[in-house]
């Protein structure tokens, strides 16, 4: 019996223990602790002050990329970097030729024919010229020597050749107009052949983009973290490198969206270069990107674009060199913080709910920095004190 009775008072204490637990609401106890707020961040170095090398404007047209010098050389003044693929202008560069040397051929032929024409008018107008002079110099209008029938014949005869000799001079001036102006189309069309085979010459001429100066060769990220390549399309006026200037370099990087709580300019950043994790450098933020946006093709994520200037300038710092970064939106230190669950609002007033002697309490809060799971508590709570998790009102 006495086993039995002490059997039954044990399942009767853990059943009251059970309901109790059940029965106790899940609180949280207020306390001082250290805090601070950090936002991980990753990126890449870059110069402040850089030669930008563009694609030249080759015939107005996007040109493929042929060959390119690797990336993260030191090249030379006058030093090629970059060759395009030129067969297609080559192709149209002969075919110009053709054509120009088959437009010098018509012209020569047509300034042959109409040399020829009017050398045949020059003759019908000399011989008309002739003609005219001899009736005029042996017309005889004496009717004592011929009858007045053939003196009206001869008149005729040199009136008919002076309006000859004039038709022939009309036909002459219209005919030397006419010349002129085919002669002048072939030369237009000639020219304008010449201006384009001078266009493909200066554009073969551009095939190939020469370092301005000495430098660090660095190729610009094209569309979505891509590097310019062989067999790329590039078209005029687009970055496709630039020479930095390696002794003025700051870092870019990318926060996450939902991360970017409390990013502001003038925040501390500790980073690490992803080739040197155990040693550790500082810097300062110097602007935050307004929007964030997306960086990779293809994915839903979008990152706040943060540039961090370095406190000092290291040999170790080179474009396009990784870094994980640290930016310290809250110094670390002592604060009372609370779940970020357990903050209420209401009527434009923030509050939680305080577990006093069985019930709970509503209790206005004066917040400070928050992180994404925590929240600092200025005024309106003490060390100790218990706080429900949830809306008490909504149980």
């Amino acid at each position: 019996m006495k086993t039995f009775s002490l059997i039954l008072s044990f399942c009767t204490f853990f059943i009251l223990c059970a309901c109790s637990d059940v029965e106790k609401p899940l609180l949280y106890k207020v306390s001082e602790q250290n805090f601070s707020i950090v936002i991980p961040a990753k990126g890449e170095f870059f110069s402040a002050k850089a030669t930008v090398i563009n694609t030249p404007a080759i015939g107005g047209m996007g040109k493929t990329i042929a060959w390119l010098a690797p990336e993260y050389s030191f090249v030379k003044k006058g030093q090629v970097i970059v060759k395009f693929d030129g067969e297609a202008m080559s192709v149209a560069s002969e075919k110009k030729h053709n054509e120009l040397s088959m437009t010098q051929q018509d012209f020569n032929e047509k300034n042959g024919g109409l040399a020829q024409q009017q050398n045949a008018i020059d003759e019908d107008i000399n011989l008309t010229d002739k003609e005219k002079n001899f009736a005029e110099k042996f017309s005889i209008n004496d009717i004592r020597i011929r009858s007045k029938l053939k003196i009206l014949e001869s008149m005729q005869n040199s009136e008919y050749l002076t309006t000859k000799a004039q038709y022939l001079a009309w036909s002459s001036s219209k005919f030397a107009n006419r010349a002129e102006g085919e002669r002048s189309l072939i030369l237009i069309k000639q020219k304008q052949l010449q201006n384009k085979l001078d266009q493909l010459n200066s554009n073969l001429s551009q095939l190939e983009i020469k370092a301005p100066h000495d430098g660090l060769l660095v190729y610009e990220t094209v569309g979505r973290n891509e590097k310019p390549r062989a067999g790329q399309m590039m078209w005029p006026g687009r970055k496709i490198a630039q020479l930095p200037d390696v002794s003025q370099m700051q870092l870019k990087l990318q926060v996450a969206e939902a991360e970017a709580l409390g990013l502001s300019a003038k925040q501390n950043v500790n980073f690490h270069l992803n080739s040197q994790a155990n040693k550790t450098f500082t810097g300062t933020v110097i602007s935050v990107a307004p929007f964030p946006k997306s960086i990779r093709r293809g994915d839903p994520l979008k990152y706040f674009e943060v540039i961090v200037k370095l406190k000092n300038q290291q040999d170790l710092f080179l474009p396009g060199k990784k870094a994980n970064a640290e930016i310290i939106v809250a110094a670390n230190r002592k604060a009372v913080i609370i779940p970020r669950q357990s903050i209420f609002t209401e009527n434009n007033k923030t509050f939680v709910y305080v577990y006093q002697q069985g019930i709970f309490k509503k209790v206005d809060v004066v917040l400070g920095e928050s992180s994404l799971s925590h929240i600092e508590i200025i005024k309106g709570l003490n060390v100790g004190q218990e706080i429900s998790l949830y809306n008490e009102d909504n149980i």
